[in-house]
């Protein structure tokens, strides 16, 4: 009965999440008349002068915020855990906020505050010196939300790192600086690397900054020409959108071996069995100092670009600074003329509670299969349902549009253009981090509860409903939170996948700002209530899990 289920759960994966990348591959490379084999879509990807300009931007891009990033977040880390920085807890959490808010809410209040012609900074100082449409601002922009990464994965595994090494240097006279320089950095290096790379990644999967900053300034990258094909609306779009797309999870599939790859060389046993806390630096008279600049670039990443799209929202006029100029206009006029805001909280709240809901289901069976039997191939399960999480929004989105427009396998109705496929990619997206996070959840319980209840006679079925399922109540809300919370808010799968009447809160985000709002300040109305809405989702995923999860 168990390898049943085993085999049955491979199966599901295979059909959400290796199917529609096969797909993907065989409608491009047999894009040929009725059906023939043809690289002519890889032929006109590949010749074009303006794909390999958006190949090298993406590269340029994607190097620049990762090094950035690095710049940023590898002090960070190393101020808050190994050093006597005041509230350093909250300081954590509060840098951290970025990471759950969609970056295209940084382009949005960047281009309120910079501008080159209305920037609200840029008439408050009286020169137009700030221009955020340059490959500056788009590789600040895409910085100052993803150098999270590095924060979190370095600050992770200093926590873990056995700190003697440290001790004993510093007991031998070297300094804060030489210890750093040769000790802890390199027993850091793979988490540096591996966090890198993840920042890397994620700069070329992303969609909305390229496509809000970029394109005005004509710095076309892979993900918004891959939008622009499959917005031709032709079968010759599609199929060099495809193209373009395996290029991108190919590279995608290449950078995740090479992280793999380099964490496996650089193994360190950074981790003792014994519990010691390391002796925290002194600041001493750099504390105020290291207070002062931590809240500087606080202000900059997180409360200057917020209080903008708050200014954007109230404003009558887009760049002026006067009480006289802030209304509740745009507010009333979003959320109650606006017809196309109600369908798309609609649309997002049911998608988001539906996505949540089926993939936690679907995450705690498969992980239990995976952490709570021994059955061969169990392993397998992680592989397969992190192919989607770990493979670029566009490519995923643009897969199931080639594989499920049909019905599923040619049966049923089309999916194309229904809230059935968007629901359907958020879990195939997803579906992993419910895995990872009941995974860990299993973890911390101890199997002699599931022993005793089946000795007492329970199936499985009643030890899991009266056993695991009060006990992982924790790891299933937060896990359910985690999942709502960016469903609410995402852009690059939807903007490829939605259609007239089918308008999510990103999509609306994105419309108001790119083309439909005249006057300015719409899109920042709906990017405040999605910062409002982070913020409550994670206040709660923290109270729910006893603090174990949300930043």
């Amino acid at each position: 009965m168990k390898k049943t289920v085993l085999g049955l759960s491979i199966f599901i994966l295979l059909v959400l999440c290796v199917y529609p990348f096969l797909e993907l591959f065989l409608k491009v490379i047999y894009s040929g008349p009725g059906g023939t084999l043809s690289f002519d879509a890889f032929n006109s990807v590949l010749t074009s002068d303006t794909i390999l300009t958006a190949v090298k931007n993406t590269l340029l891009v994607s190097t620049a915020v990762s090094l950035l990033s690095c710049l940023v977040g590898i002090p960070l880390a190393w101020l808050l855990s190994r050093t006597d920085f005041p509230w350093n807890r909250r300081f954590r959490s509060w840098l951290c906020l970025p990471y759950a808010i969609p970056p295209y809410i940084g382009a949005i209040a960047w281009i309120f505050l910079a501008n080159p012609t209305t920037g609200l900074l840029n008439r408050i100082l009286g020169h137009s010196f700030l221009n955020v449409y340059t490959f500056s601002g788009l590789v600040w922009i895409e910085s100052s939300f993803l150098y999270t990464f590095i924060l979190l994965t370095v600050h992770a595994s200093l926590e873990r790192m056995d700190s003697s090494f440290e001790e004993a240097a510093r007991l031998s006279g070297a300094g804060p600086l030489k210890i750093f320089k040769d000790i802890t950095l390199p027993l850091i290096r793979p988490s540096i690397l591996g966090g890198g790379l993840l920042v890397f990644l994620a700069t070329a999967a992303s969609f909305g900054v390229p496509a809000l900053i970029g394109s005005p300034a004509r710095i076309y990258l892979i993900t918004t020409q891959i939008y622009t094909f499959q917005k031709m609306g032709s079968m010759s779009g599609i199929y060099r959108a495809g193209a373009l797309s395996m290029l991108l999870l190919f590279s995608a599939a290449v950078t995740l071996l090479i992280q793999q790859r380099i964490l496996r060389k650089s193994q360190f046993q950074t981790v003792s069995g014994k519990s010691s806390r390391p002796s925290l630096i002194e600041l001493g008279k750099w504390k105020t100092p290291s207070v002062i600049l931590v809240c500087a670039f606080l202000f900059l990443v997180f409360i200057l670009p917020l209080s903008g799209v708050f200014i954007s929202a109230l404003s009558k006029v887009q760049g002026e600074f006067s009480f006289d100029n802030w209304t509740f206009s745009n507010f009333y006029r979003v959320l109650f003329e606006t017809q196309e805001t109600g369908r798309a909280f609609w649309n997002s709240f049911s998608l988001g509670v539906i996505a949540a809901t089926l993939a936690c289901l679907l995450g705690a069976f498969l992980s239990y299969i995976q952490v709570k039997t021994k059955l061969k191939g169990r392993n397998l399960l992680d592989l397969l349902a992190s192919l989607p999480y770990s493979t670029p929004g566009t490519v995923v989105a643009l897969a199931l549009i080639l594989a499920f427009s049909n019905g599923f396998f040619g049966v049923g109705p089309s999916l194309y253009n229904t809230l059935g496929m968007l629901a359907l990619a958020y879990i195939v997206k997803y579906l992993s981090f419910a895995m990872k996070t009941t995974a860990d959840g299993y973890r911390q319980i101890d199997d002699v509860l599931d022993e005793a209840s089946r000795v007492s006679g329970a199936g499985w079925g009643r030890t899991m409903l009266y056993i695991w399922l009060p006990l992982m109540k924790a790891p299933l809300v937060a896990a359910w939170f985690l999942i709502f919370m960016p469903v609410v808010s995402e852009l690059t799968m939807t903007i490829l996948l939605t259609g007239p009447g089918l308008e999510t809160v990103g999509t609306v985000i994105f419309q108001l700002q790119e083309y439909a709002d005249a006057s300015g300040g719409s899109a920042s109305v709906l990017a405040i209530l999605v910062v409002m809405l982070v913020v409550l989702v994670n206040w709660i995923v923290k109270k729910s899990s006893d603090g174990r999860y949300g930043l």
